[in-house]
């Protein structure tokens, strides 16, 4: 062998060794052992289903007010040291979430808890992309993804059943052994190679504070970013909704809380298998014919929890999947669209849009989740959005191919293609 074809190995061994350590990080962000348990530990300390979804809709405004910020300084301080905080203020969020008391100290922490989720979610995907556009090849950020989703989701079931078993004997263990499974994620950053943007603007400058709001301006005002995120926000809306209720949920269809493991690690595995097509599906619908689907899946299945509400786990296993499917195409969608300059503070913005329209919609189902019950809450928010969606895409063209979607001038006044 000779020594370039050598050196050509010896790049591609380290390459899969990287690919591979990414992964085991994306398995240190798994909430399997708390998530079973994240709303329930609330009922039993005394708050109720619309306290609990303005607890939630915290969370999405503090997503939404630090969006913006963090995407920035993941673009100003780099990937890693953006992602090593977000790790930190979420092992600190786990460790005391559990032995809080008061209302008041669980909206702080839900606003703690906004923000460490918000250093890591468009800096997250920004590094990933970044690295394979350096090394490999981007037009695979979907599928390697998807398969780190896929990871983490597997250990995630694993750790829903052992989390439902730990909560009957201590409520605050779920928490405590999630926080030390994300701590390993620090060591596991320090090996990450240091991808940053060039911190140059287009015209030169440094990355300002006003360049991002330039540039984010710039892509709200493209047909292809502005109606994409819209409509992909609509369904994350019904996903969030449905997260929130799904445990009391449960509770009204007769499932014990023993049971919410099982339940979960279904979830997961179902969800792991959903992410091992996403390659797949992205191969033979596209993007577009992906996210066309959303409308008739939602609006159906969520139908017939108002129909037949023992439907909802098979219903929220439907939820989980397609989540876990669309959530890599739409970065994937995302980040063809963006330079390297300035790609976290647009996919953060992206991210605050979806914060704020999950936002109003949790704020709306707490106000009416007493009165009507969970089940019927769920099935009301599919029926709901899925022809405000279907009406988005007739009107707007949301997801366009490369190369044609910026052809057309957006005038402001909807055309078939705007």
């Amino acid at each position: 062998m000779n020594d370039d074809a050598g050196d050509e190995a010896d790049s591609d061994g380290k390459g899969r060794r990287l690919i591979y350590r990414y992964y085991l990080y994306r398995i240190t962000t798994s909430a399997g052992f708390y998530l079973p348990v994240s709303v329930l530990i609330l009922q039993d300390k005394g708050f109720g289903l619309d306290f609990i979804g303005f607890a939630y809709a915290v969370y999405a405004l503090g997503t939404l007010l630090a969006e913006i910020p963090t995407g920035y300084l993941g673009d100003r301080i780099g990937r890693r040291a953006s992602l090593a905080v977000g790790c930190v203020l979420r092992v600190g969020v786990l460790a005391v979430y559990p032995f809080l008391e008061s209302a008041a100290a669980y909206l702080a922490i839900h606003l703690v808890w906004a923000t460490g989720r918000s250093f890591r979610s468009g800096t997250q995907d920004a590094w990933l992309y970044e690295v394979l556009e350096a090394r490999f090849d981007s037009s695979q950020f979907a599928r390697i993804e998807s398969r780190g989703r896929m990871a983490r989701l597997t250990v995630s079931a694993g750790g829903a059943i052992v989390g439902s078993l730990l909560y009957s004997v201590d409520p605050a263990s779920p928490f405590v052994v999630n926080a030390g499974l994300a701590t390993l994620g620090l060591p596991l950053l320090a090996t990450f190679p240091a991808v940053q943007s060039t911190g140059e603007a287009p015209d030169g400058d440094h990355f300002s504070v006003r360049n991002a709001l330039t540039m984010l301006r710039a892509q709200v005002e493209r047909p292809s970013v502005r109606w994409f995120v819209a409509y992909a926000a609509l369904f994350h809306a019904v996903f969030l909704v449905t997260r929130i209720y799904e445990q009391p949920a449960f509770g009204e269809i007769g499932v014990p809380v023993a049971g919410f493991g099982l339940i979960y690690a279904g979830f997961k595995l179902a969800s792991a298998v959903a992410a091992s097509t996403v390659g797949r599906l992205q191969e033979r619908f596209g993007i577009r014919g992906t996210f066309a689907l959303l409308i008739p899946l939602y609006g159906l299945a969520y139908a017939g929890l108002l129909v037949v509400p023992a439907l909802v786990i098979p219903v929220l296993i439907l939820n989980r999947g397609l989540s876990t499917i669309t959530a890599p195409l739409r970065n994937q969608y995302l980040n063809d669209r963006l330079a390297d300059v300035g790609r976290s503070t647009v996919l953060s913005g992206a991210a605050m849009a979806l914060a704020l329209v999950g936002g109003v919609a949790r704020v709306l189902a707490g106000t009416v989740a007493e009165g009507l019950g969970a089940v019927e809450l769920l099935g009301w928010s599919g029926v709901v959005v899925a022809p405000v969606g279907a009406a988005l895409w007739l009107l707007t063209s949301p997801v366009r191919d490369t190369g044609v979607e910026e052809s057309v001038v957006d005038s402001g006044n909807p055309t078939p293609m705007d």
